[in-house]
Formats: C-alpha cells, structure tokens, sequence
C-alpha cells in the first residue's frame, strides 16, 4: 500500500492497530506492530529512499525549482506535491530515449 501516497501507509498503520488490538491480550503489545511500522515507514521514508535517489540521480536545483513552481500553478498543492515524482519520471524518460552514448550523426 506504500505506492499510494499518503493514504496507503496510514490505511496500513490502521489494518494493523485493528489486527493488534484484536489478536492480543494487552493494548500495549497489540501497538507494538503499528509504531514499529510508523518507525520502519519514517526511516525509509526521510533517509533510505532519498539518498538512493539522491546518489543514482542528480537533478539541478533549478530545475526541481521550476518544476515545483510549475506544477503548483497548474494543479495546486497536489501539483506541488507530485512536482518532484514527475521531474524524476521525465529525466529518467530522457535518459532511456536519448542515452548520452547513443550514435551521433556525423558533423557536416
């Protein structure tokens, strides 16, 4: 449920203190799951995924600069919100459609 923004780990962290409270005996070990998946989805959420991203792609400030300013105009803080995903995607869409080693016409 992580590939749903916001809404897929906090339906996640819900189906577990349900599950957790019901299996066992105590509140306290039924909450167990749920902080421990609120920790794992902090960790990989601020720290593992960026700098991943940060050391396999480099994205100019300038660029992520306009593509927040853009995105925000054109859809709002949703915009602004999806504004970095999108610049990743077409960066990635421009690396695999125009590779920096492909064959090069000859100068005239």
């Amino acid at each position: 449920m992580n590939y749903f923004p916001i809404i897929g780990p906090v339906a996640m962290f819900a189906i577990l203190t349900v599950v957790g409270v019901i299996a066992f005996s105590t509140i306290g070990a039924g909450l167990i799951a749920p902080l421990a998946f609120v920790g794992i989805i902090f960790l990989e959420g601020h720290f593992i995924t960026p700098t991943i991203i940060g050391r396999r792609l480099e994205l100019n400030a300038l660029a992520v600069f306009l593509a927040l300013a853009f995105w925000t105009w054109l859809w709002g803080p949703m915009g602004g919100f999806l504004s970095s995903p999108l610049l990743i995607v077409a960066l990635v869409l421009k690396d695999h459609l125009m590779p920096v080693d492909s064959p090069q016409l000859p100068p005239d």
